[in-house]
């Protein structure tokens, strides 16, 4: 798959956004996690969660201009350029959305 250059500029700008919300948890500011994936587990605390998503979205960037970029980390599948679009962190097909590597 060709990924969007645009793409990476919006996972540069997320990971930033989630690294500065989990800065204000560890400071024990109180953070809207709503622009967030649904948590993988339930009563998962909101630093666990930030850091899983900041993992998901560094190895997105990792993967960014290899030929791993926008295929599914379990089928090897290519992930729809719609969704990729909308969120460009995406590493699994719907298949497997429910899925977590850590």
């Amino acid at each position: 798959m060709i990924a969007d250059p645009a793409w990476k500029s919006a996972l540069l700008h997320k990971g930033q956004d989630v690294a500065d919300m989990l800065e204000a948890v560890l400071s024990g500011k109180e953070v809207d996690l709503s622009s967030l994936p649904v948590p993988f587990g339930p009563g998962q605390d909101p630093e666990l969660r930030l850091r899983n998503f900041l993992d998901q979205i560094d190895r997105a960037i990792e993967a960014f201009d290899t030929d791993r970029f926008g295929r599914c980390q379990f089928c090897g599948v290519d992930l729809d350029r719609r969704a990729l679009q909308q969120q460009p962190w995406l590493a699994s097909c719907p298949a497997h959305a429910g899925r977590w590597i850590s």
